[in-house]
């Protein structure tokens, strides 16, 4: 007699299990890159807030709780190292790889030589941080990074722009010793004019304010290319009017030279890639419109009237704060061409030693990383700064539409400047500039090993990439 085969309703209930263990294991990532994505955007809300901890919550204004407020954002971005690999290279990752490399080599070499003449170690540890430490960090978040929707920094960073505007007009109306108006450091006198306090904002000091504005021009410039409904572009408008706030608030002349030829420069160079630029034109009258009708037009003017009078009282010029370094760059490469120690001319080590704030010496930041690292580290930060603009120039090359192109060019457009004003010496442009780059490498498309992993990046063993194949 034939024996009868018997399926049980166990059996029965678990054969769908066995062949849904590729699709769950899919899901189960699919989950942690969200994950990923999110403490991405943790890491640049942490740039913004790191000096309102500073200043504002008890037990984060000095010891460790200060240290740990600062690094916060590093350690942040740090974590997603703990994410699997989402992508393999790109090219232009590749590229990017490919000036990193040699370049930290310079720099390394470069410190080592300047160190024979002395080392700040505090200072030592920023520059390191700065040059090195976050362009690999940057390197190798964007493969865990891969696929991330540009659009959640862009929305998270002009949100942080409008809430810095809307603080930072509050600040030039309150008088210097109001809660609001201190710096990190409470001893520091507070800075104001005769139409109001220079504001801070959420930042520890004014230069976080002035970096807010150029970042939030970036979002703005990026949305206007990605755009797609009235909606969007409008928040553009908004966002492109906050920063430019930013900058007024906090009557420095720099943020809005350099907000000006990011917009004139996106504009000409992406002419051929904006679409429907009536609509855009329409959005932005609108825009006008409703601020006049709020009665937000005058905050503008006032503050406008507020750097103009600093302007005219001040006894320097654009020229001379922005391009009077170069002069200084061949000086000090003559008379110091190994470096004068390494980490001394770090503001923060300097300060973090002794207590000073001024350094009373080179204002440039390209004389004082000669003075850092000697030539030869000034040439591999070149290099490093290099790749980067390249492997944006990479992706934009290889986009699959116009809107791409212009928020990566955008993006080449807010590095220029602070590569060479802000990155060296300010640990909150640093931040800005490899997590911003680390998003928008990351949001482009990268190559996969399909043969070996599957359309999510998951390694699947054979037998489950058969089953998937099977499913699909």
């Amino acid at each position: 007699m034939k024996a009868e085969t018997i399926t049980t309703p166990e059996v029965i209930s678990a054969r769908p299990a066995v062949s849904q263990r590729p699709r769950q294991r899919l899901d189960a990532v699919a989950g942690r890159w969200q994950t990923a994505w999110l403490v991405l955007m943790a890491a640049l809300t942490m740039i913004v807030f790191e000096g309102a901890f500073r200043k504002w919550v008890p037990g984060f204004g000095e010891g460790i709780g200060k240290y740990l407020a600062y690094f916060s954002k590093d350690i942040i971005f740090a974590a997603l190292l703990l994410f699997p690999r989402r992508a393999g290279t790109s090219p232009a990752l590749t590229t990017f790889q490919h000036w990193l490399l040699p370049g930290c080599c310079l720099l390394g070499v470069g410190a080592l030589l300047s160190s024979m003449h002395g080392v700040n170690m505090i200072g030592a540890i920023l520059t390191t941080r700065a040059c090195i430490v976050l362009p690999v960090l940057a390197l190798l978040a964007v493969p865990r990074l891969a696929g991330l929707p540009l659009r959640w920094p862009i929305r998270l960073l002009i949100a942080l722009t409008l809430l810095n505007f809307a603080l930072s007009v509050e600040q030039n109306r309150l008088p210097t010793g109001h809660f609001l108006n201190r710096y990190a450091a409470a001893t520091e006198n507070i800075i104001a004019t005769p139409t109001g306090v220079r504001a801070a904002g959420t930042f520890s000091y004014i230069t976080g304010l002035t970096l807010m504005s150029s970042v939030g021009t970036w979002a703005g410039l990026a949305l206007m290319g990605l755009a797609r409904t009235q909606r969007q572009r409008i928040g553009a408008w908004a966002a492109l009017a906050a920063s430019f706030g930013c900058g007024l608030a906090s009557v420095s002349r720099g943020p809005i030279v350099i907000d000006l030829a990011m917009v004139l420069g996106w504009l000409f160079l992406s002419r051929e890639n904006i679409s429907a630029v009536g609509r855009i034109l329409f959005s932005g009258i609108f825009c006008v419109v409703i601020a006049a009708g709020f009665g937000i037009t005058p905050i503008f003017s006032d503050l406008g009237e507020g750097l103009l009078e600093r302007a005219e009282n001040s006894g320097d010029t654009i020229q001379d704060r922005s391009f009077g370094g170069f002069g200084d760059i061949i000086t000090v490469s003559q008379s110091a061409p190994l470096g004068g120690g390494f980490g001394m001319y770090q503001s923060s080590g300097v300060y973090a030693e002794s207590g000073a704030t001024d350094l009373n010496t080179l204002e440039g930041p390209l004389p004082r990383m000669v003075m850092e690292t000697g030539v030869i580290g000034l040439i591999g930060y070149f290099a490093v700064c290099a790749g980067a603009l390249l492997a944006l120039q990479e992706a934009k090359r290889r986009a699959q539409n116009a809107g791409a192109r212009a928020a990566l060019l955008a993006t080449q457009l807010l590095f220029l400047p602070f590569y060479y004003g802000s990155v060296l010496f300010n640990h909150t442009a640093s931040a800005f500039v490899w997590m911003i780059f680390a998003a928008v490498l990351a949001s482009a498309e990268l190559n996969t090993k399909q043969d070996a992993m599957s359309p999510l990046g998951v390694r699947l063993t054979r037998s489950e990439r058969l089953r998937l194949k099977r499913e699909t």
